[in-house]
């Protein structure tokens, strides 16, 4: 079905693209909050993505790779976010937590991706909660496939550790 959409989108149909969105606010919202440290960024990284993909639809080569492409142009403008907000320290605030969506309510669960630095956070979920392959993740961030197997593997390392000190 998304592929039907895609190529609707493509030929300049505004609800096929309104429906693209729609279906991946999750994963988008789940992905630039993992990036970035404040509410404000993370709206204002999705806006961005989304003005960009529809601006840019046309450029789109394969159609099966729409989600993939849509999380590229998100990345790219978290990074951005990211590099002219440096100031920053803490990925979230009391305020940010009592506003975040469903999925990032349960504090253990933030306290534990809190320990992993931003690449090793995105990784993570693009990975366990997204379900792309090393190789998937490694064209999407543009790192290396190795890098990203022991970027995992250290994650990995570092949320047992913190595990254990919760337990």
């Amino acid at each position: 079905m998304t592929d039907k959409l895609v190529k609707l989108a493509k030929k300049g149909n505004k609800e096929a693209f309104y429906k693209l969105i729609y279906h991946f606010q999750n994963d988008l919202y789940r992905i630039a909050k993992s990036r970035l440290y404040h509410e404000d960024d993370v709206c204002d990284a999705i806006q961005e993505t989304i003005i960009c993909a529809y601006q840019s639809i046309n450029k789109l080569i394969k159609v099966s790779s729409f989600k993939s492409w849509l999380i590229k142009i998100l990345i790219n403008n978290c990074n951005k976010i990211y590099q002219e907000n440096k100031t920053s320290t803490s990925l979230f605030t009391e305020n940010e937590l009592s506003t975040s969506y469903e999925l990032d309510t349960n504090i253990e669960f933030l306290n534990l991706m809190n320990s992993l630095n931003i690449d090793e956070r995105t990784i993570c979920i693009l990975y366990y909660q997204d379900g792309y392959s090393t190789k998937e993740i490694s064209k999407i961030l543009n790192m290396n496939h190795s890098t990203v197997r022991s970027k995992i593997l250290r994650a990995k390392k570092k949320l047992e550790i913190s595990l254990k000190e919760v337990l």
